[in-house]
């Protein structure tokens, strides 16, 4: 938990910024308590079908517990990638600075970690003087341009994003051109297919 200092407007900053941390923090544990809840309840409704089937294989509520099984495992995964998304930070920039953020991800939305994630132009050549980043546990990136460097890359200028790996690198299908300009926050979200996946020989995370 971030320490609150309370001492007016000297620590207001750092105890805004504490008291935001502490939020997020307590969001991503219940949201992984009501996860394991929700794959306790999952395994009681198979056991409790599989009881059922034993006893009378015509028993209506056999499928019932067997549905409800399958509910509750698709909510679990709506869960986790909530719980991925509530364990992003966000980097502070300043007024002049451009943040240009997103998730790499599968297209269920499960996140692609560690990976390579490099800023192209529209002929897939780096943008010079930018350098990869990686993205963390949640499949999140950031890149955090200075004003000399968006006005490097110029206005107008159609960009994308590459994804890499230690088996190669790619521009996803699903990624879309886009302009960047001084003070900006972008967001970009690419979900790579399953062939993209299989080609730089990667996996989404699973918990």
């Amino acid at each position: 938990m971030a320490l609150i200092l309370n001492t007016g407007q000297n620590s207001y900053k750092s105890d805004l910024e504490g008291l935001f941390e502490t939020l997020q923090e307590q969001r991503s544990e219940l949201l992984s308590m009501v996860r394991d809840v929700q794959l306790a309840a999952r395994l009681l409704a198979v056991a409790e079908a599989r009881r059922l089937s034993e006893l009378a294989g015509d028993d209506p509520r056999v499928a019932h517990y067997l549905n409800s099984s399958d509910t509750i495992l698709r909510r679990a995964a709506a869960l986790e990638i909530e719980s991925e998304i509530a364990n992003i930070r966000v980097p502070p920039i300043t007024k002049s600075e451009t943040l240009l953020q997103g998730r790499i991800t599968d297209e269920s939305a499960r996140a692609t970690a560690h990976v390579a994630v490099t800023l192209v132009d529209e002929k897939g050549a780096p943008v010079v003087g930018v350098a990869s980043v990686e993205t963390d546990d949640s499949g999140y990136f950031a890149f955090i341009l200075q004003p000399a460097q968006v006005d490097a890359i110029g206005a107008g200028r159609k960009l994308t994003l590459q994804v890499g790996s230690a088996s190669g690198k790619l521009v996803p299908v699903a990624a879309q051109a886009f302009t960047l300009a001084s003070g900006e926050v972008k967001v970009s979200e690419t979900r790579l297919q399953p062939s993209e996946l299989e080609k730089l020989r990667l996996r989404p995370v699973q918990r």
